[in-house]
């Protein structure tokens, strides 16, 4: 997912996980989290969440795909908290953790963006 397009979940939703791909290997990453909040500069709503290192055999967009962590793909589990609440504009980071307590945040500009819609 590019940070120029936005994801779309549904209030209570917690499918479709939010898939980010970052270009290059997480091989040696030691972990990666996740963390949102409104674009309007409101308090963290999730704030260093696990992330998944993707390692096994997924369907995206209908496709089933093998991945391993060479191919550089997180998947954000919504947890059942975290789409409470519709909100138009929100912004997230994942923070990959690597050896020798280094950490970095991604994407490095801008933000992922995502809007949790109404659901009826």
């Amino acid at each position: 997912m590019s940070d120029a397009k936005i994801f779309t979940v549904r209030a209570g939703d917690r499918l479709p996980w939010l898939a980010y791909e970052f270009g290059f290997s997480l091989e040696d990453a030691l972990g990666v989290t996740f963390s949102a909040r409104e674009s309007d500069g409101a308090p963290v709503f999730i704030d260093r969440q696990p992330a998944i290192i993707a390692d096994g055999t997924y369907t995206i967009n209908g496709v089933s795909r093998v991945l391993t962590p060479a191919n550089g793909i997180v998947f954000y589990p919504w947890g059942a908290g975290d789409t409470a609440t519709p909100r138009k504009g929100v912004q997230c980071l994942f923070h990959i953790n690597w050896p020798g307590s280094l950490e970095e945040s991604l994407p490095s500009e801008g933000y992922v963006r995502v809007v949790i819609a109404e659901n009826f």
